[in-house]
């Protein structure tokens, strides 16, 4: 019994050893055969996280942004709609020969809004390289390209100037916002809304001064005769076209005087407006009717007179190979009949009288100024290359 029991002691002891003592390399069980073994996820992750570096966040190289750094861009439903081209200011920069009335007539809106935008007052001259701001036309439909800044001037009074223009004293209010027709400042800038060159309206409806008593003939010594100095044009180039055939007049009619040689207004606008009122003048002089300013004529002849000036030569067909008739029904002019004169001079007198120095049957402008089935005519006038003008007379009747 006592034996028993010691062997039984000896075995528990060699039996709790081995049970305790960890198993030999060998007898470790092969990886996923029997046994399945939970992947050491945790250890891994810590193991790997230390032996990464440690990165410190730049602020300058950060891809997180605040609102400081970088703006909000707005989503396409927010984003604020792009102005409409008709609704944005735009510069141009004068060229040599470019006019007020030329680039109104370009870009669509009267000179009064060139004016207004680029403080020019009532002068209508510009100088090459000058930039102005083209106003947009929002604000402007329906206004005609020969609306125009009147300053007030002292002693004038809203119904005077409306007399002078034949302007509506309501029309001058409504354009001007005034509601008071009594006040005006000395200075003032007025848009006077008129269809036909500033100029020309004023000539137009200027009082006829009264004829004063002939002087009493003074004796003077009789001389000897001598012959009169022929009078030849400066500039000989003249050009007409015509749409219809034009009927020879049945009764001959006074030969053309030539008006006294004047030096021409200085600005463009003005010399349209002359030529306009000397081709009216001689209508007058036959008996005719004056003929009506049309804004869309005027419009394709001074894009006609400003072609001439560009190639440095002018005829009735454009650089582009268009005909008169072309560009008038180009810049929204729809005619039933049509004709057009050009010529190349100094002055409007000599330009009309160059028209009317014609004899029938040879006397295709005299015909023209002196038609009976032609209503409105529009004027362009680009300076000449080196000399003289480009003047461009557009008739037409509507349809």
């Amino acid at each position: 019994m006592r034996k028993l029991s010691m062997i039984f002691g000896i075995w528990m002891f060699v039996w709790g050893w081995v049970a305790c003592a960890p198993p030999a390399p060998d007898a470790m069980p092969a990886e996923g055969v029997g046994e399945v073994i939970a992947a050491p996820t945790a250890t891994v992750a810590s193991e790997m996280q230390a032996t990464l570096p440690t990165v410190t966040p730049d602020p300058f190289e950060s891809s997180a942004s605040t609102d400081e750094t970088t703006p909000s861009v707005p989503s396409p439903e927010t984003a604020a709609p792009e102005a409409p081209p008709e609704a944005v200011v735009r510069e141009h920069t004068v060229q040599p020969g470019e006019t007020l009335l030329g680039l109104a007539l370009a870009y669509d809106v009267p000179i009064a809004a060139i004016q207004l935008q680029n403080d020019l007052g009532e002068g209508t001259t510009v100088q090459a390289g000058w930039t102005l701001l083209i106003p947009p036309t929002v604000g402007w439909e329906g206004a005609s390209p020969f609306w125009i800044v009147h300053e007030v001037g002292e002693g004038e009074t809203l119904s005077e100037i409306a007399a002078r223009y034949g302007v509506a004293v309501g029309a001058l209010q409504g354009v001007n916002g005034l509601t008071d027709a009594d006040f005006l400042a000395v200075g003032e800038s007025l848009v006077l809304p008129l269809d036909a060159p500033k100029e020309t309206v004023a000539a137009e409806r200027a009082p006829t001064p009264t004829p004063l008593p002939p002087p009493t003939a003074t004796p003077v010594p009789t001389l000897a005769p001598t012959l009169a100095p022929t009078v030849t044009t400066e500039l000989p180039s003249a050009g007409e076209e015509e749409g219809a055939s034009t009927p020879t007049p049945t009764a001959p009619a006074p030969a053309p005087t030539e008006a006294p040689v004047q030096p021409p207004p200085g600005d463009i606008a003005a010399l349209a407006a002359e030529t306009f009122r000397l081709i009216n003048a001689e209508r007058a002089a036959h008996g005719l009717a004056p003929l009506s300013y049309n804004a869309t004529l005027a419009r394709a002849a001074q894009l006609h007179a400003e072609d001439c000036y560009q190639r440095g030569w002018c005829g009735h067909t454009g650089s582009d190979g268009s005909t008169m008739k072309e560009r008038i029904i180009r810049a929204g002019y729809d005619p039933a009949r049509w004709s057009e004169c050009w010529a190349w001079h100094r002055t409007p007198a000599k330009a009309v009288f160059a028209w009317m120095d014609e004899a029938p049957p040879n006397d295709p402008h005299r015909r023209t100024l002196l038609s009976t089935w032609l209503t409105e005519v529009g004027i362009g006038v680009m300076p000449g290359n080196g000399h003289g003008y480009y003047f461009i007379a557009d008739f037409g009747k509507p349809k």
